[in-house]
């Protein structure tokens, strides 16, 4: 095993198939940032509620309660986004980490930019190279990608959006309870 990526690098036989290549496991930092990304909405909730709790004569237990079902909620979602942002940053071909910004991938050269794929006419699987298919038939490119970026922004929205209406909705409860 050398230093030089390229230089471990081998071409496949034909065609590439995306399903073929495992996703990189995190490394020790990137496990790190997933621990904070996490935990930390609990502890974010946990002191949003504290004076809630405080103001309204609530026990404690009630705002840890809260701070682990709804912050674990959330921080599951964040989690989830953080661990496919990483893998998204993996070329599909050969799983080489890339920077963010890359055009093509260091190790084999693919293109993680426009990230091509192709199909035959029969739709038995999707490939990352042209050629042909097991069946015989010319490889046809599909369209590109769009992403997932947007989609995600619009969901982290509207949880955001919930999140506020339960913080709202349990404290006017509360003040209505006491009165």
């Amino acid at each position: 095993m050398s230093d030089d990526p390229l230089e471990d690098w081998q071409e496949p036989d034909g065609p590439v198939l995306a399903s073929a290549i495992a996703r990189p496991r995190l490394t020790g930092q990137q496990r790190i940032e997933l621990l904070g990304a996490v935990v930390g909405p609990m502890f974010m909730i946990g002191l949003a509620l504290s004076p809630f709790a405080f103001v309204g004569g609530r026990p404690f237990i009630e705002v840890v309660v809260a701070s682990v079902v709804y912050g674990g909620l959330l921080g599951m979602a964040g989690g989830f986004v953080y661990v496919d942002r990483v893998q998204a940053r993996a070329c599909p071909r050969c799983a080489q980490p890339f920077d963010k910004g890359a055009v093509l991938c260091r190790r084999c050269g693919y293109d993680v930019e426009s990230r091509p794929r192709f199909l035959c006419d029969e739709r038995h699987a999707v490939y990352l190279d042209p050629g042909l298919c097991e069946c015989g038939r010319r490889l046809l490119p599909l369209p590109v990608a769009r992403g997932v970026g947007r989609e995600v922004a619009v969901t982290l929205k509207i949880g955001a959006g919930l999140l506020v209406f339960l913080l709202v909705m349990g404290f006017l409860l509360t003040f209505l309870d006491g009165s």
